[in-house]
């Protein structure tokens, strides 16, 4: 027990800020939230000069203790600019033979686990990934301290590779029976979605999920108010593996070729994304009218903002289903939750996040198809035409997804581990 009486917990993450994005926001929310709940984290990440793909120097830091490791070549391999050829090789060749670019920076981080577990007679030990190499400190933390308690955090399916590439399936190949190993040495296996216990039983590995959540308060009624304009919002970036919101934009055109009035009044509003971007995927039919608007980076109060005012909040899952995508809860639903608006999700109906949407009654289903987009969107132009467009989520709905009360069940389950 620390000396303000907390257990110490120690929490390996390869990001905290300044990396930014949606990878920071379990260990964040671990931070913020686990010293109201008896437990004193303690952080080990990577440092060094632009280590991480994103950027963000505004994001609140919890005031805990952290250890940074500097992440050696990976500050040149994701700095502005690119990294030399031989740098890349080596990364690359790491990516396949040790599941990812940061294995190196894993084994670096392994040393000062050591040394904090010793110092300050750690008992439990938190691992979140991705990246997953970081599983494998936990997995030999475990075999030097067999009386750890080693929980390994999934934020992400480790063997989520695109198939059809051999370099990938390469990958995938050798990443199984490594990543079996390591969540084998775990004492508890913690997933960020129900779609993951499915396919971790299958290796024969059993988990506990808590979602990610949202950190940020929930909408009121005057937040928002309708406008002359039906506005359909999106907010956030498209993964370079994903797909592309290029079907959305053909199931917009054609609803505005469709319907004047829609044509007239409806528009598609993207946060995080450029114009030219969305220009490059947006087809160049003759006469298209101009209601697709790109606002490039916001900050995240920003982007709130403009949740909250939405006529209906667009989710687009841009995983394909193949590599887990059906599986995956993308961090911006539970934003969207926040906002109180309706969400239009286009994804398979089997999917986590079409069941999430449809049991909590919170927006509107549509698979990855232009005319069925279509369909769906003229269907809630009509609703919000006659003032009937349906609320999201209750307050009350929406407090099932605020990180505090995640985080509390969290505790509950790491408690258990300790007993």
């Amino acid at each position: 027990m620390g000396s303000n009486g907390l257990k110490p917990i120690l929490i390996i993450s390869y990001y905290w800020p300044p990396a930014g994005g949606v990878v920071v926001r379990r260990v964040l929310s671990l931070a913020k939230y686990l010293p109201q709940f008896g437990f004193e984290p303690i952080i080990l990440c990577a440092g060094g000069e632009n280590p991480w793909l994103t950027l963000d120097k505004n994001t609140p830091i919890p005031d805990v203790e952290v250890h940074r490791i500097d992440a050696g070549d990976l500050n040149s391999l994701f700095a502005p600019g690119g990294a030399p050829v031989d740098v890349r090789i080596k990364a690359a060749m790491r990516a396949v033979f040790r599941t990812d670019y940061m294995a190196r920076w894993a084994d670096r981080a392994y040393s000062e686990a050591r040394k904090i577990i010793k110092e300050r007679d750690i008992e439990l030990v938190l691992v979140t990934s991705p990246p997953f190499s970081v599983q494998s400190i936990g997995a030999k933390l475990k075999r030097e301290f067999p009386l750890i308690k080693y929980v390994a955090d999934l934020r992400d399916l480790f063997y989520s590779f695109r198939k059809g590439n051999p370099v990938l399936t390469l990958r995938r190949l050798l990443a199984i029976p490594r990543a079996k190993r390591h969540l084998c040495a775990a004492d508890l296996t913690v997933v960020v979605s129900p779609g993951f216990e499915k396919a971790l039983s299958a290796i024969g590995i059993e988990t506990e999920t808590v979602p990610l959540g949202f950190d940020c308060r929930i909408a009121q009624a005057e937040d928002y108010s309708r406008g002359e304009e039906f506005r359909i919002v999106h907010a956030g970036s498209f993964p370079s593996t994903g797909q592309t919101p290029e079907f959305v934009l053909v199931a917009f055109d054609m609803a505005c070729q469709f319907n004047a009035e829609f044509c007239r009044k409806a528009r598609l509003i993207f946060a995080g994304v450029t114009k030219e971007y969305i220009d490059s995927k947006t087809p160049k039919f003759a006469g298209r009218p101009d209601n697709i608007t790109a606002l490039g980076q916001l900050s995240h109060e920003s982007a709130l903002e403009l949740e909250r005012g939405a006529d209906t909040n667009l989710l687009i899952l841009t995983i394909p289903s193949q590599v887990g995508g059906n599986d995956i809860i993308p961090g911006k639903f539970y934003e969207y939750v926040a906002s109180r608006r309706p969400i239009f999700a286009t994804c398979a109906s089997n999917s986590v996040v079409a069941r999430l949407i449809e049991d909590n009654e919170i927006g509107v289903v549509s698979r990855n198809s232009p005319d069925e987009i279509q369909s769906a969107l003229l269907r809630l132009f009509h609703l919000w035409l006659e003032g009937k467009l349906p609320h999201g989520a209750t307050p009350e709905t929406a407090e099932k997804f605020r990180a505090k009360n995640l985080i509390a069940n969290y505790t509950r389950i790491l408690k258990e581990c300790l007993d």
